[in-house]
């Protein structure tokens, strides 16, 4: 039995569908912290929108109290016949180590229903940062404070996945500031002052 199994805490992993509007409004609520005056990102992660699609599955960490004091949300698959980490939140005043039971539990569950694979977060750079040293790497660190690219590398890592490359495809080497500057922009790390903010900004909260 684990720490938290230990403090009360237990998972449920259930599709939208069977989430009575009770549990809704807890999710949304620990959404809504965690995000903060963060905005909703939407271009690698294209399914987070809650309860909006009938085949994904929520993992919902209940507290003691009966309480969500986290959730993931996992979408399908088909190709690998697994699931996809889309987002993961939990509360503020939860105990550190939530998120990653939550993971490990639906492993477990992953296993038992013979689903192939659980995909976790995209790690920008992860091989240069796996790197026992190197220039790249360095720059990456002092970047890490704005990104967090070296914390997901490392939270990421405490589960022991196998490691896939992606690619970011251009057709002109003269194409990859723009595409660079649009990549970073869908994902929200880079937001344009002026109307084009304020109108992602109305967007996220409908």
């Amino acid at each position: 039995m684990t720490r938290l199994e230990k403090a009360g805490y237990r998972v449920a992993i259930v599709s939208p569908a069977d989430i009575s509007e009770e549990d809704r409004e807890h999710i949304r609520s620990v959404s809504a912290e965690w995000r903060g005056n963060w905005p909703e990102r939407g271009f690698a992660m294209a399914m987070d929108a809650l309860f909006a699609y009938h085949d994904t599955l929520v993992a919902l960490a209940y507290a003691p109290d009966g309480t969500i004091g986290g959730f993931l949300q996992l979408v399908p698959s088909p190709a690998c016949r697994g699931y996809s980490l889309a987002s993961m939140r939990r509360g503020k005043d939860t105990p550190n180590g939530l998120m990653e039971f939550l993971i490990v539990e639906t492993i477990e569950w992953a296993r038992e229903h013979s689903v192939s694979e659980v995909s976790l977060n995209f790690s920008v750079f992860a091989e240069y940062l796996r790197a026992d040293r190197g220039l790249f790497r360095a720059l990456l660190l002092k970047l890490d404070r704005l990104f967090q690219l070296e914390r997901l590398n490392s939270f990421n890592r405490k589960f022991f996945p196998q490691w896939r490359r992606r690619y970011f495809c251009f057709e002109r080497w003269t194409d990859l500031p723009v595409a660079g500057f649009a990549y970073l922009h869908a994902e929200s790390l880079l937001t344009p002052p002026g109307p084009w903010a304020a109108r992602s900004a109305d967007l996220t909260a409908r």
